[in-house]
């Protein structure tokens, strides 16, 4: 089972009834390959911070819209504190999520749900690094998208 660690507040284009239909969808992947409770932690930041973090974890100079950090991987200096049960951290810039919505004529709280989804996708161990590993994270990630909204 997955639960989602909210660190601060919750933006208001996201609805909280969501964060747990979020973390079932996505425990029934964990379960497949580890039993027990994995938290995620979940912080919502400006674009200025993810642009720093963006920078100083994947040497990109911009904002993005999210990143994850696994917790095994999570660096020792990362500011949120990682522990033995821990998938890892998401971090999430809402004016990136709302302007990528707004350029693909979306609805901002879909965007942010999708984003979310994808960001514990990776934490999950998925990735987009290859035509065929992009398709098959991305159809998981609609189909939860699907479930959840």
């Amino acid at each position: 089972m997955i639960t989602i660690t909210l660190k601060g507040a919750l933006p208001r284009m996201l609805d909280a009834k969501v964060l747990p239909r979020i973390a079932r969808e996505c425990s029934e992947l964990r379960a497949k390959t580890r039993s027990g409770t994995w938290t995620v932690g979940l912080q919502f930041v400006s674009a200025s911070k993810i642009q720093e973090l963006n920078r100083v974890y994947r040497e990109k100079d911009g904002p993005t819209d999210v990143l994850s950090f696994p917790a095994a991987d999570a660096p020792k200096d990362f500011p949120i504190q990682k522990g033995e049960r821990d998938l890892g951290d998401i971090v999430i810039c809402t004016s990136v999520v709302r302007k990528q919505a707004m350029k693909r004529d979306l609805d901002p709280a879909e965007e942010g749900v999708r984003i979310l989804i994808h960001g514990i996708l990776h934490l999950l161990g998925y990735d987009h690094c290859d035509d065929r590993s992009d398709k098959r994270m991305r159809g998981i990630q609609e189909r939860i998208l699907n479930r959840v909204v």
